[in-house]
């Protein structure tokens, strides 16, 4: 007795297909599975923190913009997060269990991370490069550059996003067990997530080269300025560092993802030693959540590292004012004064001598 794959229109007779039973794990489903809840827990734990962290220190108060996409990457990693459960599930049963609903938000958290992250990672680059570079360090040519990068953001979710994510749909298929006689005496049916969209439309070369190949080239130019331009400015601080930082962002993401446009037959070659009933799209839904899980590091080493280049680079005049308002006890006003500190003390109500900073 051996199962194989029917197409239900071409059977005679009525038949009623009833869902498959759940086979054992295997020991490298489980371990894939137990992969798939570190990297939903480093993802969240890392992502989230990230975004906290920001809102704690005020660091989204930036001026150039920086602090504002560092969160925005943090944000579509954290989102790419959802679709693991879905994932964990799939990679135990081995088909999909759930409704076409839930198959849309797995895919629309999958298509998020392979065409949003990407840019987002372009324009990390692009805002970094603009506000080291003092010629270009403009707030109006900044804040123009914020709204361009907006514009991407919304066209990309409008084009590509929302059509994959109002195309997803579940396929049945339906499996039976031959007996002798050519009878089928028991039709499982099973269904599996799919995206019409991404097959007549939107095709693999398509996505390669809107998801990869561009994305790669800006990069790879907005990295070689940024390495012009450090050499060029005198400071404090390696800002060498800031392209380090983002160097790893690029490259962990673009050395996870791009496996995900080859044509079937590679990826069954490259992916053959993957023991039954394991194959090649079982390591291709993991690597997008063990980029998202990896690259959180040096983006938080980066918005850490950015912080205090904004305070090191920041003149006196041109210094932020917080929002609270600070007075500072001072017994002997002269000593300021010798410090070089050209700040305005006066003699208020409560206090002998203070200073407004």
């Amino acid at each position: 007795m051996n199962e194989e794959e029917l197409n239900s229109s071409r059977i005679p007779y009525p038949y009623i297909a009833i869902p498959p039973p759940t086979q054992q794990p295997t020991n490298l489903e489980l371990f894939l599975s137990l992969l798939h809840l570190v990297c939903l827990t480093s993802i969240l734990c890392g992502n989230v923190s990230q975004l906290v962290l920001q809102l704690y220190t005020r660091r989204l108060r930036d001026s150039t913009h920086v602090q504002h996409f560092l969160a925005i990457f943090f944000f579509i990693n954290a989102f790419v997060s959802l679709g693991t459960p879905w994932m964990i599930v799939e990679t135990l049963v081995r088909h999909w269990t759930f409704g076409p609903n839930a198959c849309r938000v797995y895919q629309a958290t999958a298509q998020v991370g392979r065409t949003l992250l990407p840019y987002a990672i372009v324009s990390l680059y692009v805002v970094t490069s603009m506000s080291i570079h003092p010629a270009k360090k403009c707030l109006i040519r900044q804040s123009c550059t914020s709204i361009m990068f907006t514009i991407i953001f919304s066209l990309l979710v409008l084009f590509i996003v929302v059509p994959v994510i109002g195309s997803s749909t579940l396929v049945p298929r339906i499996h039976g067990n031959r007996m002798p006689g050519e009878v089928f005496s028991v039709m499982f049916e099973s269904f599996f997530c799919v995206i019409p969209f991404a097959e007549d439309v939107y095709t693999d070369g398509v996505a390669l080269f809107v998801e990869v190949l561009v994305p790669v080239l800006l990069c790879s130019i907005c990295a070689i300025r940024l390495k012009m331009t450090t050499k060029e400015i005198p400071t404090m601080l390696p800002i060498d560092c800031i392209n380090h930082y983002l160097l790893w962002i690029a490259s962990i993401h673009f050395s996870t993802s791009f496996w995900y446009y080859l044509s079937v037959e590679t990826q069954r070659k490259l992916f053959a030693f993957m023991p039954t009933p394991m194959d090649h799209r079982d390591i291709l839904c993991l690597l997008p959540f063990i980029s998202s899980a990896l690259t959180w590091y040096p983006a938080s080493d980066l918005s850490a590292f950015w912080s205090i280049y904004e305070s090191h680079s920041e003149s006196p005049g041109q210094s932020r004012h917080s929002s609270r308002h600070v007075r500072l006890l001072v017994s002997n006003p002269a000593v300021i004064e010798e410090g070089g500190y050209n700040h305005t003390c006066h003699m208020p109500l409560s206090a002998k001598h203070t200073c407004e900073v």
